[in-house]
């Protein structure tokens, strides 16, 4: 009774989502929440093992989903028609991992799909609530303070980044789909790994639990909201002059969601977790770098943001990882982050006055211990191998398959 009454209650759950609680408004309006359920449709095709027809009908829920919710706005970025419809055939794929289990076939990996599914959707349902409590709780932002630190390293950088993206409207629009695209290059790296009977020492399912409601957790001690929401319009054309910045906090209507980077954060644990695969290694960290860019291009952090997050990466990487190394790491990237945090609040005035080649220094100092320290943690020697063969599928989804 038990396999049936938990997906009836998500087929319930996703049927008043939809029509009472915004499901379908949200993926036709909400770019982030598009690239999420984009990723639930990796999982349920990779990982689900739905047979041709189910996959096909599936594909048609997607396309008939999308017909009834049209998009009433003009699209954030190219290709967001074909986003939607990746988002809306993921929700399709519970429904018929759904069906499936309550019919009895292949009921053990269709649990399981719906499952992995579930992560993502109480993960934004969870993360959405923190972000408006932080907003709620913490409206003055440290803005200030972090761009006048900023301009230590001898640039407003964000700004700089800023201004080349004003360029080229192709390389702006790229640059926000890469921005975007993070919760699916996440479901993407777990699909990977769920794909292997052997899931390696660090439990990805746990690095993502963490870094999302730890690091939205950290915004509520140190609330900023980024260039772009500070300074408005003066972005990135027009960067302040510091010496009509007071090192304070100023209300600002905007949610706090800056320091540290968890877009830049996200990326650097992708790229550590997929270095067992060249290919695949190069594409993180391709993604990473670029992730960076976007991250200052779009206005949406500034340039200590990012390097705070390579400590905050660690801490959270060592706290999933199995390894002789793992309190070591653990202990290197908590205190690397506390020290940058406390520096913040304790002594900002001392931080925006520094020498540039002293900031450069610290952020060189923490951005190569953290990558020392990883090295150490995870040696290539630990990790698993990304590639797909039939051999090291699971168990369930190996018998599915036959």
């Amino acid at each position: 009774m038990f396999w049936k009454v938990l997906p009836l209650s998500l087929l319930s759950l996703l049927a008043y989502g939809a029509y009472r609680g915004g499901l379908f408004e949200l993926i036709s309006t909400n770019p982030p929440a598009q690239f999420t359920y984009f990723g639930i449709c990796v999982l349920y095709f990779f990982c689900g093992s739905p047979s041709l027809v189910e996959g096909l009908l599936a594909g048609a829920g997607g396309l008939a989903l999308v017909l009834f919710c049209p998009m009433t706005r003009p699209s954030d970025f190219p290709g967001e028609a074909l986003v939607r419809t990746g988002a809306f055939a993921g929700i399709s794929g519970m429904l018929a991992a759904s069906a499936r289990a309550i019919l009895g076939r292949n009921r053990r990996v269709a649990l399981d799909t719906i499952g992995h599914s579930l992560i993502f959707v109480v993960l934004g349902i969870v993360l959405g609530a923190m972000l408006r409590l932080a907003s709620s709780m913490r409206p003055y932002k440290y803005d200030r303070i972090l761009y006048s630190i900023d301009l230590r390293f001898g640039a407003p950088i964000s700004f700089v980044a800023g201004g080349l993206f004003q360029t080229s409207l192709l390389l702006r629009e790229f640059e926000l789909v890469v921005y975007y695209l993070l919760p699916l290059a996440f479901a993407i790296l777990y699909t990977a790994h769920l794909r292997k009977a052997q899931q390696g020492r660090t439990d990805i399912l746990m690095m993502m639990c963490l870094n999302a409601v730890v690091g939205y957790g950290l915004y509520l001690l140190y609330p900023a909201a980024g260039p772009a929401y500070a300074f408005g319009a003066s972005f990135p054309a027009s960067p302040p002059l510091p010496l009509g910045l007071a090192l304070q906090p100023v209300l600002l209507d905007a949610a706090p969601n800056a320091m540290p980077s968890l877009h830049m954060a996200g990326a650097v644990l992708i790229w550590w977790n997929s270095r067992s695969w060249k290919p695949a290694w190069w594409i993180a960290f391709a993604f990473m770098v670029l992730t960076a860019l976007s991250a200052l291009g779009t206005g949406e952090h500034y340039f200590l943001d990012l390097i705070v997050a390579l400590p905050y990466a660690l801490a959270i990487q060592a706290a999933s990882t199995r390894s002789s190394y793992r309190m070591r790491a653990l202990a290197l990237g908590t205190a690397v982050t506390a020290c940058w945090f406390l520096a913040l609040r304790l002594a900002p005035e001392a931080l925006a006055a520094a020498p540039v080649w002293l900031m450069w220094l610290l952020a060189t100092g923490s951005v190569a211990l953290s990558l020392i320290a990883n090295a150490r943690l995870t040696p290539k020697s630990h990790a698993i191998d990304l590639r797909y063969s039939a051999e090291t599928e699971p168990a369930g989804v190996r018998e599915a398959n036959r």
